[in-house]
C-alpha cells in the first residue's frame, strides 16, 4: 500500500469512528495534562452520562465562558441538588499543582478512552487552510493525469 493509500485509510477510519461511534478527538493544546497527554497530544474521548464517570478520569469538558473546552482529571464528583443527572467535577491537571478555580457542572462529558502525543499537531497541520490547497492541488493533478490523453506514436511502414 502506498503512503497516500495508507493516509486515505487511516482518513477513513477516523472518519467511520466519530460518524459511527460518537468517538470525538480533542487536540490538547496546553501542557496541563502533562506527562500523560502532553502539548500536541491528541484524545480520543467517548460522551457519557456525568453518572458513569469516577474520580481520576480524564474528561473533556465545556469551559464557560470559552469556545475551547477543557480536558482534565477528575479529582473530585459531587451531585448536584435538583438536578439527578447533574454533576459537579472538581478537575485538575496533571502537572497542575492546584485544582481548577470553579468545579464544572456537567450532565455529560467526553471521557478519555486513548489518547497519542504529537498526534494532535499533526491532525491540526493537516487541516490548516496551506495543507488543504496542497491537498486539492494533488488530486487535481491526480485527475488531470488520469484523463490526459496518451500520446499516439505514430508507425513508420
Amino acid at each position: 500500500m502506498t503512503v497516500a493509500g495508507s493516509v486515505g485509510l487511516a482518513c477513513l477510519l477516523a472518519w467511520a469512528a466519530v460518524a459511527f461511534t460518537g468517538l470525538s478527538f480533542v487536540v490538547v493544546t496546553t501542557g496541563s495534562m502533562a506527562p500523560t497527554i502532553p502539548a500536541g497530544g491528541l484524545a480520543i474521548t467517548h460522551r457519557v452520562s456525568a453518572a458513569e464517570l469516577d474520580d481520576g478520569d480524564v474528561v473533556t469538558v465545556p469551559r464557560p465562558g470559552s469556545t475551547l473546552p477543557v480536558t482534565h482529571r477528575i479529582v473530585a464528583i459531587e451531585r448536584v441538588r435538583g438536578d439527578a443527572a447533574a454533576r459537579s467535577l472538581t478537575l485538575r491537571g496533571d502537572d497542575n499543582t492546584a485544582d481548577d478555580r470553579q468545579p464544572y457542572v456537567v450532565r455529560d462529558a467526553g471521557l478519555a478512552l486513548a489518547h497519542a502525543p504529537a498526534l494532535g499537531t499533526v491532525l491540526v497541520a493537516l487541516t490548516s487552510p496551506p495543507a488543504r490547497g496542497l491537498a486539492v492541488a494533488v488530486v487535481g493533478v491526480l485527475v488531470a493525469w488520469a484523463f490526459w490523453p496518451e500520446r499516439r506514436r505514430e508507425q513508420t511502414t
